[in-house]
């Protein structure tokens, strides 16, 4: 991959009691921007789905520090893919989460930005939602 290719990865995680997913979200926000990255965060209490993309090195990164960061456990990578454009690209982090009043909303923009995708990453939002 050159530094000009798009990857895209999508993993699941599960959060260690007492994760504060606001915190996460304002420090992925901040990091994303730095680094280049966009995606999306669900969380339905117990476990958080994540889509990252951006230039492969800072996918790769970003990933990193997620993969050592202890309020994640149990990480499965799902889908790691390049991508030829964007498909959260305005999106610096959005969180979806049943807790939100928004969420339905927020699932629908999500299953837009799915709909060329591979199955994995569309079954797996779908299953979440359907938590």
């Amino acid at each position: 991959m050159t530094e000009t290719t798009l990857r895209q990865i999508f993993y699941v995680s599960r959060g260690a009691p007492g994760v504060d997913v606001d915190q996460i979200l304002q420090q992925s926000r901040h990091n994303n921007a730095v680094d280049g990255i966009t995606g999306v965060l669900w969380h339905d209490g117990d476990h958080f789905l994540q889509v990252i993309e951006g230039p492969q090195s800072s996918v790769a990164a970003t990933y990193a520090r997620i993969a050592g960061d202890p309020r994640h456990r149990d990480l499965t990578i799902l889908s790691d893919r390049t991508v030829a454009a964007r498909e959260f690209g305005y999106w610096s982090m959005e969180r979806a989460t049943r807790s939100l009043n928004d969420g339905d909303a927020v699932l629908a923009r999500i299953e837009r930005r799915l709909a060329d995708a591979p199955d994995t990453l569309r079954r797996a939002f779908a299953a979440a939602a359907a938590r």
